[in-house]
């Protein structure tokens, strides 16, 4: 395991959005816990299972060096003993000056403590619609 440690989940998800501008695969790994119940969805990416699975696309995605700026806004925060909730807006720009911002990202993260501190167990990033949804014709 990591020699980083992360005394909350705040902490921890500060480090996973740091690691995810600056394409530092050290940090994403520090982040993430090492169990073998891992998922992790990116926009419209197939669900990814597993440490191995993880990293070979986060490997993948932070080959070409740093291209993303990441603006969040968290929307829940919750703790329930060792596990952590949290579900934030993601506000991702290229750094390519021929791409603007992206379409808003919804991310739903959740943190366990370990005897190593505070790791992701899950991370769910999908893209959110440009249309409002009435909430009373929600089908799921």
């Amino acid at each position: 395991m990591s020699s980083t440690h992360f005394d909350s989940p705040d902490a921890a998800e500060a480090a996973f959005y740091q690691a995810l501008e600056t394409a530092d695969t050290a940090l994403m790994q520090a982040v993430w816990d090492d169990g073998p119940d891992l998922v992790c969805v990116h926009p419209m990416w197939p669900e990814l299972h597993g440490h191995r699975a993880i990293f070979a696309a986060w490997e993948r995605m932070f080959a070409a060096g740093p291209h993303l700026t990441v603006h969040t806004v968290p929307v829940l925060q919750r703790r329930d003993g060792e596990l952590a909730t949290h579900v934030v807006h993601e506000q991702l720009t290229l750094r390519d000056e021929d791409h603007g911002p992206q379409p808003p990202v919804v991310a739903t993260n959740v943190y366990r403590q370990t005897a190593d501190g505070w790791r992701m167990i899950l991370h769910h990033a999908s893209p959110t619609p440009a249309v409002a949804i009435d909430q009373d014709t929600v089908l799921h």
